[in-house]
């Protein structure tokens, strides 16, 4: 009877399984044995036979666990049967699950008095997204009697899931990677030095990991260990302890072939200098490295209170019981013209493995970043796609010296074409998740956007009203008559010189604006300049004002949705930046060090390179919509893109206009075109620009020795499609 009830039991199983469920673990003890099964507790164990079926039998309190991974399966169940005899009073039979290695339990299936006949199995089952993708679960049948004829039986202890094959997981190699940097005793002898960053990619030969990191990662002496040379600047005697890494204690889950940071974005630390960004990175085995996984993880430093981008790479070995190489990590470039180094170092490490909360969800939120990224392709291939515009690919990006570029591009009928990301020590792997600081650009896509979608979320005439009424600090009456566009065209008529550039580079504006950290400081001196022309007609370069702008907006935003809204993380990042599938990286901008948290409106933001392709297609391509949902006011938005015939005030040259926090440029002369060739732009500090050309055309780079040119990557870029049409 026993077997019939078996045989029926694991057929209603497997007919209601899914097409894609597989199973991970099974153990029916027909092999007659309990081999791999861990015993402990009062009493015996034995494998026993009845009516030609095999079960275990538990006696008195005797428990018997088994360890298993469920790593890269997802919609995992566990079920168990179990069967008892001459149970009494709160005697019970039962199986039971862990998903952090035995540190808690959840019972499956439970057998008490009165249910105890000795004949039939009582099946439960149980799911959870702490089961899935889950390297310390495990199972475990226990008998809770006092007695040694107290019998349990276990038989049927079966888990299942389903694999996860998407995010390209499959590494195809063979294990055998020939490697001279970052070798295992490299790792393990706690000594490094610079090295190309080759030695941080994923090499040809890996192969799959054979083990899964769930868990927290902690660097340890990062206050005294680390090395710092500084490449053509002169500037660490004004940092303090710019040489060492900020304290490091973070969370991670694996998804394959790759680790995710459970936190993404600036991440704040107590470091006097740093904060992190954190990076997915990736996972893998190669056969040197005696059984331990390989992990690489792209990071950067950025400055604090400041957009100033140093990108990195780390990378360890581990394994599941929480075994771990000391962590070696290397920074060869950055975005920042003022303070160039070459930073590395070799720390020892802690991991405590352990299933992370939300895991599932992170994994899902993740594969649906990388597969909404555009479609990439090298900048080469623009050649071999446009072959009839007989292009010079190498001209694209060379504006910009290629030992201060980080990274540029282009976009051409939704295809974005990339040019390389170089460091000192070779390529940087891991491009697509390279920190490239907004500077400027933010006025145009936090104070530009933000005013546009203020405006037409609720329409009735947001930026004209009166900066005096909104920011507090502004109270003077130099402030009355200012509106919140002309802050944003940074015309409030409020200035102390109207030279290109000299109050942005005064002394004044570097220790009274750049170098405070608190919304008063910043307020204080951005309302500090006296009334010098009419507001709206003349154009002085100030992030003072675009600072302003930002309290203003915010203080509006408040006003419609109450006190505890806020404008960048509401307004713009749940109503824009998540639904053009902006990363993670963008949710977060650099903010006042104290209770007010203001955004920084005139710099502070970190892209990935997609984020800014995508950023400009939405402008350029989409005219500010969403899924052909109007999100931006569109007549803010097409004098901004140069669409209209109110250009904007003249901005330090014939040729150059500002308007609604966007640059434009006449690209007449440049073409030979017989009009004015209005095109819109994005810029920042040191050398980064974000071009919005005809034809949905749009082109950036990032760099950082001042050079802000493109007019020949647009020229080259003209035989693709004429501008001047």
């Amino acid at each position: 009877m026993k077997a019939t009830i078996k045989y029926l039991v694991l057929a209603s199983a497997f007919v209601s399984l899914s097409a894609t469920a597989e199973q991970v673990f099974l153990e029916d003890f027909q092999d007659a044995n309990a081999n791999g099964w861990t015993m402990s507790g009062n009493g015996g164990n034995l494998v026993t036979v009845y009516a030609g079926n095999y079960s275990l039998r538990l006696t008195r309190a005797r428990t018997a666990t088994q360890s298993v991974s469920t790593a890269g399966y997802s919609n995992v169940n566990v079920s168990i049967e179990m069967a008892a005899s001459s149970l009494e009073g709160s005697d019970k039979c039962i199986g039971e699950v862990s998903s952090n290695g035995g540190t808690s339990w959840q019972t499956v299936v439970q057998v008490v008095d009165g249910q105890d006949n000795g004949v039939t199995l009582y099946s439960g089952s149980y799911s959870n997204v702490a089961l899935d993708d889950n390297s310390a679960l495990q199972v475990r049948v226990r008998a809770a009697g006092n007695w040694t004829n107290d019998y349990c039986w276990a038989d049927n202890i079966s888990i299942t899931g389903e694999q996860q094959t998407s995010l390209y997981d499959s590494l195809n190699g063979t294990g055998n990677v020939s490697r001279s940097a970052m070798t295992y005793s490299t790792l393990f002898s706690g000594y490094t030095s610079l090295t190309d960053f080759s030695a941080f990619a994923v090499p040809a030969q890996a192969k799959n990991p054979t083990h899964q990191f769930s868990g927290e990662l902690e660097l340890l002496n990062e206050s005294t260990t680390g090395n710092l040379v500084e490449q053509g600047t002169s500037l660490a005697g004004s940092y303090t302890d710019p040489e060492h890494l900020p304290e490091f204690s973070f969370e991670f889950v694996q998804h394959g072939t790759h680790l995710i940071p459970v936190e993404r974005g600036l991440i704040a630390t107590s470091h006097p200098a740093w904060s992190y960004i954190i990076e997915p990175g990736r996972v893998w085995q190669e056969n040197s490295d005696n059984n331990y996984s390989r992990v690489a993880l792209p990071f950067a430093l950025q400055e604090n209170g400041a957009n100033c981008t140093h990108n990195g790479v780390m990378t360890f070995l581990f394994k599941d019981d929480g075994s771990v190489s000391n962590v070696a990590y290397q920074i060869a470039s950055e975005t920042c013209a003022y303070f160039k180094f070459n930073s590395w170092g070799i720390l020892g490490a802690q991991y405590a493995p352990y299933a992370v909360t939300g895991a599932q969800q992170l994994q899902v939120d993740y594969e649906a970043e990388v597969a909404s990224r555009m479609p990439v392709k090298p900048v080469s291939e623009l050649d071999n796609d446009y072959p009839t515009a007989n292009l010079q690919v190498s001209v694209i990006g060379s504006e910009q010296s290629a030992t201060h570029s980080s990274a540029f591009g282009v976009v051409v009928d939704g295809t974005h074409y990339t040019g390389g990301c170089e460091t000192r020590y070779g390529s940087y792997p891991y491009c697509d998740v390279m920190a490239l600081p907004s500077y400027s650009t933010a006025k145009s896509v936090v104070g530009g956007i933000g005013l546009m979608r203020l405006e037409h979320k609720y329409a009735g005439s947001q930026k004209d009203v009166s900066v005096a009424n909104w920011v507090s600090s502004c109270g003077g009456s130099q402030w009355s008559d200012v509106t919140l566009e002309d802050t944003l065209d940074m015309a409030t008529g409020n200035y102390d010189s109207d030279a290109f550039q000299a109050d942005e580079a005064s002394t004044g504006m570097l220790n009274g604006f750049f170098l405070t950290y608190t919304d008063s400081q910043k307020s204080s001196f951005s309302c500090s300049y006296s009334r010098k022309a009419t507001p709206g007609t003349k154009w002085v370069y100030h992030t003072t004002d675009t600072y302003i702008l930002g309290k203003g907006i915010n203080a509006l935003y408040q006003a419609w949705e109450g006190s505890g809204a806020e404008f960048y993380a509401d307004m713009l990042v749940e109503e824009l930046w998540k639904p053009l599938d902006l990363s993670p990286v963008t949710y977060t901008t650099l903010r006042t060090f104290d209770t007010a948290a203001q955004a920084y409106t005139g710099y502070g933001l970190t892209y990935h390179r997609d984020d800014v392709v995508k950023l400009a297609e939405f402008l350029n391509k989409d005219d500010g919509k969403i899924n052909s949902v109007t999100m931006l006011d569109p007549t803010l938005l097409a004098d901004a893109m140069q669409q209209t015939s109110n250009r904007g005030l003249d901005a330090g040259s014939s040729i150059d206009k500002y308007q609604n926090g966007f640059w434009g440029w006449n690209a007449k002369q440049a073409l030979g075109c017989s009009n004015d060739t209005w095109i819109p732009y994005m810029s920042g500090y040191g050398g980064i620009g974000i071009v919005m050309l005809p034809g949905d055309i749009n082109y950036y780079f990032f760099s950082d020795n001042h050079e802000h040119t493109f007019v020949n990557t647009v020229i080259e870029l003209n035989k693709i499609y004429n501008f001047c049409s």
